[in-house]
């Protein structure tokens, strides 16, 4: 095994555990999205109005996620990446539980 390729072997897995953070964040604005068109089918618009723009947010949340250079011992800090990812999981689970609670005070 040579010198130079031992960084990049290293790298590989942090890369990978970037990219999950981003799609954790694409698949929360999913579901945003899905909650938005029940929230449509269940005739609860405003319900539907807030979880599309959460989703939205979602999505521009995930895309600017920037990769985690870690090959710098400064630079290993994922803080950054899984305060983003709360944030967004945060905001669908609200969408859920304003659906919920939107259908439930309709009964």
């Amino acid at each position: 095994m040579s010198m130079t390729a031992l960084p990049d072997a290293r790298r590989a897995p942090v890369d990978r555990t970037s990219l999950s953070w981003q799609r954790t964040a694409m698949h929360s604005a999913l579901l945003a999205l899905v909650a938005a068109v029940t929230a449509i089918t269940l005739g609860e618009p405003a319900v539907a109005v807030v979880a599309v723009v959460l989703a939205g947010f979602a999505i521009v949340v995930g895309a600017t996620t920037p990769r985690v250079k870690r090959s710098e011992l400064a630079d290993r800090d994922p803080w950054m990446l899984m305060l983003r990812t709360v944030v967004v999981l945060s905001a669908t689970a609200l969408v859920g539980v304003m659906l919920v609670v939107a259908v439930a005070l309709e009964l």
